[in-house]
């Protein structure tokens, strides 16, 4: 046993110290647990779309460690796994990278998802080679992440059991995921790369413990080889925004490609008049590309506004065009910051020019003003919103609600444009949005394809009005030969469309009201997982094991609920996300300064309460409340704090009785594993529907509560 793991006995520690020490390692656990989440959904592909499943691998991972906190040892364990993934993520090698690339595909080509995977040229047996080879894979870094997370759970667990006051010591873990919380976003606000992350994760862990040089020595080691292996390739240009990594390569002639987490996503064109004086061939193609046609469908350009605005190309075509006042939102502030300081026609400096860094939907929501046209720029999003939800950035912003609110904001004559990239095999969702803009408007929308022309990307065209006028454009001689040599990749027709999206059932990228494959496939190797590290340690014999169980499944279906809620109303952003979980976090303290000072009897009334309070925000319409997006937001928040103050008190009270802290907190754990799988139920329920699922398990939970004796007794090891 190395020196740093030998552990302090805790009547040698005094109660401050003690606290200290609880408060280090709760908010290493969860600054390293964001931490890897983020980054590795940056670096391989599937797991952008799939931190959920991440975050619910963190959570199994610290469940097994509080169950094994009597085995508590070295932290360096996690330092090294950390290590490892890191390193075996980024091998200086392209055909790894080549092969990292080809994981994502196979995960994610499935016809009834649109997860931008892509396989070609594959026989079938070939197919199922490198579906099992991927699994594998994921399978591997999955458990390096669970490893990771493991003895930061045995210590977290260790002085759960040691602290005497059992409320005081699980506040104590509830102020330090709130500082890991807000240390990560801190970094992320100043645009900080990943190796800062880490050196914080590792300097976090390595205080956490007792010291020791040979251990503090090792840790140096391990955090410079981590840090060797996440360092850029030297002519590479890499930033890191709050949402993704972006990486700028010159293409020559002051024009860009930008990735996002090493795939491609947008350009920086260059249209300017020298440019374009110099070529031609552009200058006469590049009205007929995807940002220049659709202004020859509107009879007025004076007002524009842009969701998605992007580096800016979109701003330039309608500066091109003689906007005389543009609105262009774009919620992540580097690819603005890049499109002004990169972009050839300088777009953003333009005085007609209002950058706006918001949520499209929370803009559109929040405005009054009117426009002639209103463009929707290729939003397709690369990653999910957070950790604790299945949602991606842009899912919000293709909803029935959100064509209602830009239609609100159109002028008479106005026009509604929306762009997307609509490609096989998920052409049924370019057929999503001609029926739902056909049922929205009172005609079918003009629809068509644009090539890639220069940079001009690519894209499907669909163009709505409340106005006669459109049509009568369309008709005229060069626009309908115009539409007629440019038809969209999928029929122009209602017939087996998919349901349309909804605020409530927000999942564009899903073909239908059911799980992807790929979630089915990721999920299943987390239960196997799951499966060979819980057995010999799950009791399943004791209720009171269930009880805690069911506690952490219920409450982190509540929290994915306020966490999506939330988005809606004030924006899919970072910081929206970093303020929900404060929230939620506040909450539980009040809970427990309520059990500190009235140490409730029978838990039954609070178990009602929660209950009826969790039906009470499943029954109110809270988009028929006539009031504005931010006060109705304050509004839902409030409201869900109430079952969360009740959640908080069940679970601080039953935890206070506990003769193994450990343990349960272990099968609390647990239990949020099980609650972020079910979570995806909402692909097909819809999302309030996980409130209802949310009060059935606080019901079987309570149910269990009034056959258990009073003084619970889980079985630690």
């Amino acid at each position: 046993m190395t020196p740093m793991a030998t552990a302090e006995p805790a009547q040698v520690l005094i109660q401050p110290k003690l606290a200290l020490r609880l408060l280090l390692v709760s908010t290493a656990a969860l600054f390293l647990e964001i931490a890897l989440i983020r980054w590795l959904g940056t670096e391989v592909k599937i797991f952008a779309f799939f931190q959920n499943l991440s975050l619910i691998v963190c959570f199994l991972g610290f469940g097994v460690g509080c169950f094994t906190s009597r085995r508590r040892g070295s932290l360096l364990p996690s330092l090294a796994a950390v290590t490892v993934l890191v390193v075996g993520v980024n091998l200086p090698l392209n055909s790894w990278h080549d092969f990292l690339r080809t994981v994502s595909s196979v995960l994610s080509y499935t016809p009834d998802g649109v997860l931008w995977g892509a396989v070609v040229g594959l026989s079938r047996p070939d197919y199922y080679r490198n579906l099992v080879a991927s699994l594998l894979l994921v399978g591997g870094f999955l458990m390096l992440i669970c490893i990771a997370m493991i003895p930061l759970g045995q210590w977290v667990g260790y002085y759960l059991e040691a602290m005497p006051k059992t409320v005081a010591a699980y506040s104590i873990n509830l102020l330090g995921s709130v500082a890991g919380i807000w240390l990560l976003a801190i970094l992320a606000y100043f645009w900080l790369a990943p190796s800062y992350w880490f050196v914080v994760a590792f300097a976090l862990v390595w205080i956490a413990q007792p010291f020791s040089w040979r251990s503090s020595i090792a840790a140096c080691a391990l955090m410079a080889i981590t840090l060797l292996a996440l360092r850029p390739p030297h002519d590479a240009s890499v930033f890191w925004s709050p949402y993704q990594k972006l990486s700028v390569a010159d293409m020559g002639d002051h024009q860009y490609d930008i990735n996002v987490n090493n795939e491609g996503y947008m350009t920086i064109a260059n249209m300017s008049p020298g440019y374009l004086a110099a070529h031609p061939q552009l200058a006469s193609t590049y009205q007929d590309s995807s940002y220049d046609s659709p202004f020859q469908f509107a009879r007025n350009v004076n007002r524009v506004l842009i969701v998605g605005s992007g580096a800016g190309n979109d701003v330039a075509a309608a500066l091109r065009h003689g906007a005389s006042q543009i609105d262009a939102v774009e919620i992540d502030p580097l690819i603005s910051t890049l499109g002004a300081r990169l972009h050839p026609e300088q777009p953003y400096a333009s005085p007609r020019v209002h950058l706006f860094t918001n949520d499209a939907r929370n803009f559109m929501r929040q405005s009054h003003e009117k426009y002639d046209v209103i463009i929707f720029g290729l939003l397709d999003s690369h990653s999910e919103f957070s950790g604790y939800s299945n949602m991606r950035v842009d899912n919000y912003v293709y909803t029935e609600q959100s064509f209602l609110d830009a239609r609100r904001l159109l002028n008479k004559d106005g026009i509604l444009v929306l762009k997307f990239e609509v490609r096989k095999p998920w052409t049924w969702i370019g057929q999503r949005f001609y029926a739902m803009l056909t049922n929205m408007f009172s005609h079918p929308p003009v629809t068509y394809y644009n090539e890639t022309v220069g940079g001009l990307l690519h894209a499907t065209i669909f163009i709505e009005s409340d106005s006669q006028c459109l049509w009568n454009t369309s008709l005229g001689t060069r626009e309908s030969a115009f539409l007629s040599s440019h038809p969209p990749p999928f029929q122009l027709t209602l017939e087996n469309a998919p349901p349309p999206t909804t605020d409530d059932w927000p999942y564009v990228y899903n073909q239908g009201r059911s799980i992807p494959r790929a979630y089915f496939a990721v999920s299943a190797a987390i239960l196997l997982m799951a499966l060979y590290l819980v057995g010999p340690l799950f009791t399943p014999k004791e209720s009171s094991t269930w009880q805690f169980f069911l506690l952490g499944a219920g409450f982190l279906l509540m929290e994915t609920q306020l966490v999506s809620r939330l988005a809606l109303y004030f924006g899919t952003t970072w910081l929206v996300n970093c303020i929900a979980l404060t929230c939620i976090l506040t909450v539980l303290l009040f809970s427990n300064i309520y059990v500190e000072l009235r140490r409730p009897g029978s838990l039954s009334i609070y178990y009602a309460c929660l209950c009826a309070t969790l039906l009470a925000v499943y029954g109110v319409p809270w988009d028929r409340i006539p009031a504005s997006g931010t006060l109705v937001g304050i509004v839902i928040c409030a409201a869900y704090c109430v079952p969360f103050f009740f959640a908080g008190i069940i679970f601080t009270e039953t935890f206070r009785r506990s003769k193994g802290r450990s343990a349960a907190f272990g099968a609390n754990m647990l239990g949020a594993v099980a609650g972020g799988l079910a979570q995806n139920l909402s692909f097909l329920f819809g999302m309030k529907a996980v409130l209802l699922i949310a009060a059935c398990v606080y019901c079987s939970a309570a149910l269990l509560q009034s056959m258990t004796p009073k003084r619970l007794s889980i079985r630690s090891e």
